[in-house]
């Protein structure tokens, strides 16, 4: 039998249903009394309950009621935010200065109230702001891309039928380059691959989770990322998204381990942060949208 997590002050209780109405799960349900939890062992400790009551009436009690402070209005406009969404960019070129430890633990705490999918909270983070770290994967990296390169390179007519002509001359081409700048790198200083980012941030899971037919772990680390970066962007720290580490952490042990991503997990995003030795000064231009809003009485 489930314990009762919920204590419900039927005396400050107003009966207004708006704590069996916000539960998802159907642990509450309006009865005689008022609120009655009914089926506990559906709680996925979502805290909907005790942020919804409007006179404080219900404590969770795997829940620090501390974590539960009075909401303030954000205050920005619709414009504001999509500003800072149109003003953000992929950055490429990256100052020396090290990401500061009050920028990493402010970036955590924001993520950390990112939505999941039904409360699992399946994500963990690595954040590394070592640069000789982050060193040490390029590296480990870069002998996966020369192995995946020269793969591509050998049999090209594989990956132009699995893709496209122009997807597969256009990796031929970019590794080609990516190849040379490495080799340059002595004297053009060019990271084709961190491009001299100071910093990394990994999101994993175990991988029995991220593969579970249950599993929303990719789909809360698209959530996560797209957090992070415009998180990022108000404190004025570039970031890029790395699909070269993710890719290469789950296909080689040698990346992993450098990565320092537990046995059995597997990365499911990776964002390249730093402050940036760019400025761009006009907005991301995109495409139209292929959309289509259908209202009443429309086909």
């Amino acid at each position: 039998m489930v314990k009762e997590m919920l204590q419900i002050d039927l005396a400050k209780c107003t009966k207004c249903g708006s704590c069996a109405r916000a539960c998802t799960a159907y642990v509450i349900e309006m009865q005689d009394p008022g609120p009655v939890e009914v089926h506990p062992g559906n709680c996925i400790e979502c805290g909907h309950c005790v942020a919804v009551c409007p006179v404080n009436a219900i404590v969770h009690e795997h829940m620090d009621a501390s974590g539960f402070p009075e909401m303030e209005e954000p205050g920005i406009t619709f414009k504001q935010f999509n500003q800072l969404a149109r003003n953000r960019r992929s950055i490429r070129r990256f100052k020396s200065e090290l990401l500061s430890k009050e920028h990493a633990e402010q970036i955590l705490e924001s993520v950390r109230y990112i939505p999941t999918a039904e409360n699992a909270q399946e994500l963990e983070y690595l954040f590394i702001t070592d640069p000789e770290r982050v060193g040490l994967i390029r590296n480990e990296m870069l002998k996966g891309f020369k192995m995946a390169f020269s793969l591509v390179k050998h049999f090209y007519w594989i990956v132009k039928s699995q893709t496209s002509e122009s997807y597969a001359r256009r990796s031929r081409l970019t590794g080609d380059i990516a190849m040379k700048k490495w080799t340059d790198r002595e004297k053009t200083h060019e990271d084709p691959f961190f491009h001299n980012a100071p910093a990394l941030l990994i999101v994993h899971a175990p991988k029995k989770k991220v593969k579970g037919i249950t599993s929303f772990a990719v789909n809360d680390a698209g959530i996560a990322g797209y957090h992070v970066l415009i998180a990022c962007e108000t404190l004025g720290i570039g970031t890029c998204w790395s699909g070269y580490h993710t890719k290469f952490a789950n296909m080689y042990g040698s990346v992993r381990k450098a990565s320092l991503v537990p046995k059995g997990h597997m990365v499911i995003a990776s964002i390249l942060m730093g402050y940036p030795a760019i400025k761009y000064k006009r907005d991301v231009y995109r495409k139209p949208l292929h959309s289509r809003i259908v209202g009443p009485g429309d086909q």
